[in-house]
């Protein structure tokens, strides 16, 4: 029989100890006492072998050296005893520590002392047999202090379990005695130096032929670096998805397929997402994340998300998403795939921006500027009704003086045919310009724009001069033309260079209204630019401008009655055409303001359109 627990060797122990102390009394041979040293000894241990041997040794001195025991040579009996009874607690006291180190470090074989990690032997009922080396080098104890640790309990070993773990690591090395089952717990084990580091325990039972456990073989790893990295990891996958989840943008990933497999909280928030109902990670299907767009947006999405999966290129795509409350809203998809060292995709990230006000925004500028341009055309009109009934009273009184004289040279005696024919000529050309003017006046002010052609912009500048002659001359204003000959064409749209041209020729004879009127010039030139441009300058001859940058913003005048609009319009349509328009004080008195154009040749494809000139007036204002 083999007494693994700590209690049965002690139940032994005693009970043998009493049964061989009362005998020895009862027959008066102290030799039954040397039974008790050899069993406290080998149960107990050398402590309790001592004690023992002392206490026989004074209880055989009663038994020998009593005048009632009868007995010759008492005294050498005595020192007999003494000497053999300490001599069995010595011999038992070196066998037992030898033996234990054999056990430890000789018997216990490649299983556990040459184990990596901490290997140990228990008993079936859970005393621990032995432990190896790195065992005892960790915990600081040597053979010996192993042996009085193993000897005083069958759970000392807790000692070395830190106190928050001790209950949890009893309940499960009970279970694994109770049911046979493998042990596997993590714990903290205090070290040498009174540090405690993490380790992986694993426990597996022994078992004979016929089942029964007969021991229990262990090992335990150092998993305290493993733990700490593996805190540090979640901690860092906490704060990354916290700020994830914090950004003010709706992101989501997917597998290198394209399938979404992670939303992040405000995109589940936006779009009303039910995470607890999705499917398995990575296996939501592409088309129920399509389903999500505006129905007349799906088969445009489904084409241009598959074509950029299939060529592994990043997409920017914009589209009507359903929100949770069931309105479709705009939003710019931004997604692009992240890459091994070898360029393999691993997966694809995706922001989405909720941009549905700002495309709003902007298309309510756009028809804002539409009805601000026709507005400011319109409100020219008044002003310019007179110049207009010039520009039309001149071709008219000619197609009257020539009729007039038409019907002369017929009623003449003989009738003059051929000047009659010369004045037909001249009645048909001046309705012809007559019919021009009205006809520039109703592109000007109409809701309609010209088409994109070749134009002459000093042809412009006459033009917009003869419109205005009236205005110079009601305004006293000299008009000083310094026109280049040789300046090239380009290409650009007729109807809206006139508008220019009218708009800085009209600002220039206002800003010369409180000035002496003998110094009253209106300078126009134009020129060739080494950069492959033309440039229109006009420089009046006022007081110049308080701020020439913000002339150029919407709403922003310094007339009393002025919309604030006309310098914007004129500098959106410059840009439209890829020109530039700016502003500047003159250090002689006065301003300046000059625009330029690039010469180029017909391209209709370049052309901007009045939409185009719309949608530049709604940036610019914006």
């Amino acid at each position: 029989m083999e007494l693994t627990s700590s209690r049965q060797r002690r139940a032994v122990s005693a009970a043998l100890s009493l049964a061989s102390a009362s005998l020895a009394l009862l027959t008066h041979e102290p030799s039954g006492l040397l039974v008790a040293v050899v069993t406290v000894s080998v149960c107990i241990g050398w402590k309790g072998g001592l004690v023992t041997a002392v206490s026989a040794s004074l209880l055989s001195t009663v038994i020998l050296l009593s005048p009632s025991s009868g007995m010759e040579n008492g005294i050498a009996r005595y020192a007999t005893f003494v000497f053999g009874a300490f001599g069995l607690w010595l011999v038992i006291t070196i066998y037992r520590t030898t033996g234990f180190y054999d056990r430890i470090y000789q018997s216990s074989g490649p299983n556990i002392s040459h184990t990596l990690g901490l290997g140990w032997y228990a008993y079936p009922a859970g005393r621990p047999r032995f432990l190896n080396a790195a065992a005892l080098d960790y915990v600081g104890v040597t053979v010996e202090e192993m042996r009085e640790i193993m000897d005083a309990d069958d759970f000392s070993w807790l000692r070395f379990v830190h106190p928050d773990d001790v209950e949890a690591s009893m309940e499960q090395w009970r279970h694994s005695l109770e049911t046979g089952e493998p042990l596997i717990e993590e714990k903290r084990l205090r070290r040498f130096d009174g540090t405690y580091r993490w380790f992986r325990c694993t426990g597996v039972a022994s078992r004979d032929e016929g089942g029964r456990i007969i021991g229990w073989y262990g090992h335990t790893e150092d998993i305290d670096d493993q733990r700490k990295a593996e805190a540090a990891l979640r901690q860092s996958e906490r704060q990354l998805r916290l700020l994830v989840d914090t950004v003010p943008t709706m992101i989501w990933l997917m597998t290198p397929a394209g399938l979404p497999y992670y939303f992040n909280k405000r995109f589940v928030d936006w779009a009303g997402i039910d995470s607890a109902k999705e499917e398995p990670r990575g296996t939501r299907q592409f088309a129920s994340h399509v389903e999500m767009f505006h129905p007349d947006d799906r088969a445009a999405v489904k084409a241009v998300f598959q074509k950029s999966f299939a060529l592994g290129e990043p997409l920017q795509h914009k589209g009507r998403l359903c929100r949770k409350d069931g309105e479709y809203r705009w939003i710019d998809s931004r997604f692009e795939p992240l890459r091994d060292e070898d360029g393999t995709i691993l997966r694809w990230y995706g922001v989405n921006f909720d941009i549905d006000d700002e495309v709003r925004a902007q298309e309510s500028l756009r028809l804002a500027d539409e009805r601000l341009a026709r507005a400011l055309r319109a409100a020219s009109l008044a002003e310019l009704s007179v110049s207009i009934a010039h520009e039309l009273n001149q071709p008219l009184q000619a197609v009257v003086a020539n009729a007039g004289a038409f019907q002369r040279w017929l009623n003449a005696d003989p009738p003059n045919y051929n000047h009659a024919s010369r004045v037909a000529e001249k009645i048909f050309r001046n309705a012809d310009a007559a019919a021009q003017v009205i006809n520039r006046i109703r592109a000007l002010f109409g809701k309609t724009e010209g088409e994109p052609r070749s134009i002459d912009l000093n042809t412009v500048i006459r033009d917009v001069s003869d419109l205005l002659g009236d205005k110079l001359a009601s305004s006293g204003v000299k008009l000083d033309l310094h026109l280049d000959p040789l300046l090239p064409s380009t290409i650009a749209d007729h109807i809206q260079m006139e508008q220019v041209v009218l708009n800085l020729v009209r600002n220039g004879i206002e800003a010369m209204q409180d000035i002496s009127i003998d110094a009253r010039y209106l300078r126009i030139a134009t020129r060739r630019q080494n950069d492959e441009t033309v440039e229109v300058e006009v420089r009046d001859r006022g007081r110049g401008l308080s701020d020439p940058e913000r002339i150029f913003e919407a709403f922003y005048t310094t007339k009393q009655d002025g919309m604030g609009m006309g310098l914007a319009i004129c500098r959106s349509i410059v840009e439209a055409h890829s020109g530039r328009l700016w502003a500047e004080n003159v250090e002689t008195g006065g301003a300046s303001i000059t625009f330029n154009l690039p010469i180029r040749a017909v391209d209709p494809t370049k052309i901007p359109t009045a939409r185009t000139v719309n949608a530049s007036v709604g940036t610019f204002r914006g």
